[in-house]
């Protein structure tokens, strides 16, 4: 088995073009936020483009998970590191939210004595009193949700947990029939982790075009860049790390 995950995998693939994707992304986004910083026409218009892009990498998720739930929980097509930050197979929606929390603030403190001068330059650290309340909102909102994928998650997980021992326990029933329940446990099982999943993505895409909505054309576009770099720049830190460190990333030896 190919180390990370064998790039046969179609989760492996889909994981692959997004990256792709991403890198070419940035580097549009960088340049027409370098070169049409004041034109909010071609800045909206290239928000919108990444946000379709985004839904579009959604909906191509849930048609592999929907095939197989288990392994989207469990992912080797991305490394270890990465991994360690994952909510349900992607990052929590709230990261988004926190993301342009330090960005006002960082913008804010860069540009202090050009702000306290009233210089202006439109960008995250001037995030007016209504789009921080706008941003609140959705936070608090997004945060409770959250707590109820998590809620479903864990008691999912108790279930079949139960449903397993109830099963080993059981004499009153032969072998044959326990297998036939604990196989049906165990469809019905993968069948609400797929669900989850889906409602969880669809929460992480939901708040993003929410933070777009909210900020302006410019602060839009200097979001997804820093929400791009993140993302790429954990996953090359988490190649580094694997490639530094080979002996901590063997595959298993019985694996084909």
């Amino acid at each position: 088995m190919e180390m990370g995950g064998s790039r046969s995998c179609p989760f492996h693939r889909c994981f692959e073009n997004w990256i792709n994707q991403q890198e070419k992304d940035l580097n549009e986004l960088n340049q027409v936020a370098k070169e049409d910083r004041r034109n909010d026409e071609k800045l909206q218009t290239i928000a919108e483009k990444n946000i379709k892009q985004f839904q579009e990498y959604h909906e191509r998720r849930i048609l592999l998970v929907k095939e197989d739930p288990a392994s989207s929980f469990s992912p080797t097509w991305t490394t270890p590191f990465e991994n360690s930050f994952l909510w349900i197979a992607g990052c929590r929606p709230t990261l988004a939210i926190q993301l342009v929390y330090t960005l006002c603030g960082t913008e804010l403190e860069a540009h202090l004595e050009e702000f306290l001068q009233g210089i202006r330059r439109g960008n995250l650290g001037e995030l007016s009193s209504i789009q921080l309340g706008l941003v609140n909102e959705l936070h608090c909102k997004t945060v409770k949700e959250e707590e109820m994928i998590s809620n479903r998650l864990e008691v999912l997980q108790e279930d079949i947990g139960e449903q397993q021992l109830a099963s080993l326990i059981n004499t009153s029933h032969d072998c044959e029939t326990n297998v036939q329940v604990m196989n049906k446990a165990v469809d019905d099982h993968a069948a609400e982790l797929a669900r989850i999943w889906e409602e969880t993505d669809r929460l992480r895409l939901k708040t993003v075009k929410e933070l777009i909505h909210i900020l302006t054309p410019l602060q839009a576009v200097d979001f997804l860049v820093a929400a791009k770099k993140l993302y790429l720049s954990m996953h090359e830190w988490g190649q580094t790390r694997r490639d530094s460190n080979p002996q901590h990333f063997v595959s298993n030896p019985h694996e084909s």
